[in-house]
């Protein structure tokens, strides 16, 4: 780690490794941790961008966010609330107003715009306090211009339907500065016309009205209302809101029940969905939705982006998305918002709909990009550079509209990603994973089985998601957090493969994760196959004529709490061939069983004889066959260190093949049987040679045979 001249660290690793050594077995291990350093601090941020766009004498309606600089929310506390300062380009300030920040993390700043024509710009400023003092660096800026209509005729549409749900009602109510007989309304979603009706004002400024909301219009809506005046001008003006679908959702809910079996090796899970769903189970390691959030996960906030990319050409409602850790999403809210079209032609087109119409819909003439320039909604012009630059160059702010912004200030640093830090000491966290589960709900919407447990040390994240023909797609909230660490366990190591007469150390890990001490019994159980090697005083024992002795061997241990504690359990083969070890740990309130099965060898290099014999079906009653290999009597060569071979270690395999009856194809399709696969020969020598064509032979035989 290296700081600048300055001695600041923000922004930079910091890598630690310590050296653990253990002089009792003599291990060393070192580990290795990486640390991230940035300043916290907290941030306000207007939701729905720098530039918005106002009416005068009518409501204006916008949101604060507070937030931490890793995407959290700010908590409230005493003394902490956000003050926001309005003024125009008129010098007309109003008094600020204090808003208390509450478990939200989020206020509403509602207030009613000037009524003077001339004012054409106002401006926000949002600041934080903490303890009546102003958190620096905090503010945030909010510009808005007036709508552009030659003879100042206005629009507004609104809603007291804080959240609107598929299958409620949602009020609307239209605002406007002059008598008309007529407004037009659309409803719009994903580039889809929804539903269009005429509302009659019946001589009023001002009519409420109700739409009931549908599934078509999740989860992003707009409602478009406008009239035609009689000189021809349009006057329009939209809104957008957010479609809650819990009401018509695919709701999933997962419960572990681990009362059924105490020891912690199996557990129960009790869904509940819609009936005749197809639900779907996994779990994985916590680790790894650390490493690749959100891992096997499918959230809420992934969906929405999905769907919200059907409506990609239009605007949304004011969104935000909170984060429980650095660029981990967790949650996300919406708001319905107003408007951002300054114009006829940008309200229409601010829907996601195009006017086709010989009345001028444009208020400012765009000339900029003649020169290559940008033009600010105003009408002035900006050069390339200063997009998205974080400036507010324009008087309105459109010059940061639409930039890809990072939501945390964190994701801003050049941070390594956990699994480029950790590499390659996480591969073992690929492994973790279990329960991969699928079934029907039962009509009840009932889900219930039970899975075994891997014995190990995790933390598992249970997620499970639904498919249903009539509600749709569901997926759990928030995943089930499962500690699935065993309070007693082992863990044994042995070699899969070793020599006959070669001693063997089971090393066994003794885990007690209990809260107390406790006696732990590790038993080696009694086999015809192995002995078991007796330790002589100061550990010494002989590696050619060992004291052995049969039988269960026991070996008592005492674990304080969350102590590990290891354990060698020597041993030797007696037998050739494939061993099963039993090795068992007991204690008062759990046991854990282990069994693994040896290939046992003999010493030496083996060979292969091969003897072909061609069998005929038709005197299979007067025919005996005999597959004789001459092997020497003795084995021991005179004045020779060496053997001729090994007593006791003849092994034969017999292959069938021909007609119906083979060949079969020992290592799959792809690969079949030949000389290297089945003899142990090369195809150098004449011998292999002829044996391979013979296969190839029968293998296409067969292969016509079966029609394949």
């Amino acid at each position: 780690m290296n700081s600048d001249k300055n001695g600041n660290i923000n922004g930079l690793l910091c890598s630690i490794a310590y050296p653990a050594i253990d002089g009792h077995v003599h291990e060393r291990e070192t580990s290795t941790t990486v640390i991230s350093f940035y300043r916290p601090g907290t941030r306000l941020r207007f939701l729905g961008g720098p530039s918005m766009v106002f009416k005068p004498r009518m409501l204006f309606t916008t949101y604060v966010a507070a937030t931490n600089d890793d995407g959290t929310k700010y908590s409230p506390g005493p003394g902490r609330y956000i003050r926001i300062y309005t003024d125009t380009d008129r010098s007309q300030t109003q008094a600020p107003v204090d808003y208390m920040i509450d478990s939200s993390g989020i206020i509403r700043h509602r207030f009613l715009t000037p009524a003077d024509p001339t004012v054409t710009f106002i401006r926000l400023r949002a600041e934080l306090y903490d303890r009546n003092i102003k958190v620096q660096g905090s503010e945030d800026e909010q510009r808005a211009i007036r709508y552009l209509s030659p003879s100042n005729s206005y629009l507004q549409v609104t809603s007291s339907t804080e959240t609107p749900r598929v299958g409620d009602f949602m009020l609307f109510r239209v605002n406007i500065t002059q008598y008309v007989d007529f407004v037009y309304y659309h409803i719009t979603s994903a580039g889809k016309l929804i539903f269009t009706n005429i509302l009659p004002m019946d001589g009023s400024r001002q009519k409420t009205f109700d739409i009931g909301i549908s599934r078509q219009m999740a989860p992003s809506a707009h409602i478009l209302v406008y009239y035609v005046r009689y000189d021809g001008e349009i006057v329009a003006d939209s809104m957008n809101f957010h479609v809650d679908t819990s009401s018509v959702t695919n709701h999933v809910n997962i419960t572990v029940n681990r009362r059924k079996d105490f020891t912690g090796n199996t557990i129960e899970i009790l869904a509940y969905t819609s009936p005749q769903s197809y639900v779907a189970f996994a779990g994985l390691g916590l680790v790894q939705t650390r490493l690749f959030p959100p891992g096997n996960h499918i959230s809420s906030v992934m969906i929405y982006d999905e769907l919200y990319s059907f409506d990609r050409y239009s605007t949304t409602s004011f969104q935000h998305t909170w984060y429980s850790d650095i660029n981990i999403a967790s949650n996300r809210v919406f708001f319905s918002s107003q408007s951002y079209g300054y114009d006829a032609g940008s309200t229409f087109n601010s829907t996601g709909m195009q006017i086709f119409t010989d009345v001028n819909i444009k208020a400012i003439p765009t000339t900029c990009n003649r020169y290559g320039l940008f033009q600010c909604t105003d009408g002035s012009c900006y050069p390339s550079q200063l997009k998205c630059n974080g400036i507010l160059d324009c008087r309105d702010g459109s010059d940061e509209v639409n930039c890809n912004i990072n939501i945390t200030t964190v994701s801003q640093y050049k941070f390594t990603p956990l699994y480029l830090r950790l590499w390659p000491y996480w591969e073992r966290e690929l492994q973790l994973d279990f329960m991969w589960h699928q079934q029907f709900a039962y009509p009840d919407g009932r889900v219930q089985f039970r899975t075994t447990v891997p014995n190990t040390i995790a933390t598992w994240v249970i997620t499970a998601l639904a498919v249903s023909r009539l509600t749709g797609f569901g997926v759990v909230n928030v995943p089930y957090i499962y500690e699935g660490t065993r309070q007693f366990f082992i863990k044994v190591e042995v070699p899969p493969i070793i020599r006959l007469g070669e001693q063997i150390g089971a090393r066994v890990d003794v885990f007690n994760f209990q809260t107390y001490r406790i006696e732990a019994l590790i038993i080696l159980h009694a086999s015809d196959n192995y002995r078991y090697v007796n330790i002589d005083r100061n550990g010494v024992v002989s590696s050619f004529a060992p004291k052995l002795t049969d039988g269960d061997h026991h070996v008592l241990v005492t674990l304080y709490p969350n102590e590990v504690r290891r354990l060698y359990l020597p041993f030797v083969a007696i037998v050739a061939g494939e061993v099963e070890v039993m090795i068992e740990g007991i204690t008062g309130v759990s046991r854990d069983f282990f069994r693994e099965v040896i290939k046992v060898n003999y010493e030496g290099v083996r060979n292969f004889y091969h003897t072909p014999t061609v069998l005929s079906l038709n005197n299979l009653p007067r025919q005996v066959n005999e597959y004789d290999i001459t092997v020497p009597q003795h084995f021991i060569l005179p004045i020779a260190n060496t053997w001729d071979y090994v007593h006791g270690s003849a092994t034969c395999e017999i292959f069938i093949s021909g007609d119906v009856a083979g060949p079969y194809f020992l290592l799959g399709y792809d690969e079949w049987l030949n000389t290297d696969n089945l003899i142990q020969r090369t195809t150098a020598p004449s011998d292999s040679g002829i044996f391979d064509f013979a296969m190839m032979i029968y293998n296409l035989r067969y292969m016509l045979q079966g029609k394949y």
